[in-house]
């Protein structure tokens, strides 16, 4: 019987994780899972790809900018509004 990409049977290998969440990823069905509090959504390899290169130029966009202290700058692990 072949695997549908949602899959309760999937095999997560971890891959990244952090005090917001965590991303694994299942070898048989090539399905990247991203989970954050919460949310938690389904992408295929290519889509988490482009994600990725979406996030890291924000990312870099941020930083470039010095944006001043946020209003959430408590101390505490960043929180997903």
């Amino acid at each position: 019987m072949e695997r549908s990409p949602i899959s309760s049977a999937c095999q997560h290998a971890l891959l990244a994780r952090s005090p917001v969440g965590h991303v694994s990823m299942c070898p048989e069905c090539g399905i990247v899972h991203v989970s954050l509090n919460c949310v938690s959504v389904r992408l295929e390899v290519t889509a988490f790809l482009a994600l990725a290169e979406m996030l890291s130029k924000a990312q870099k966009r941020l930083h470039s900018a010095e944006p001043q202290e946020s209003h959430c700058g408590n101390g505490q692990a960043p929180v997903v509004h």
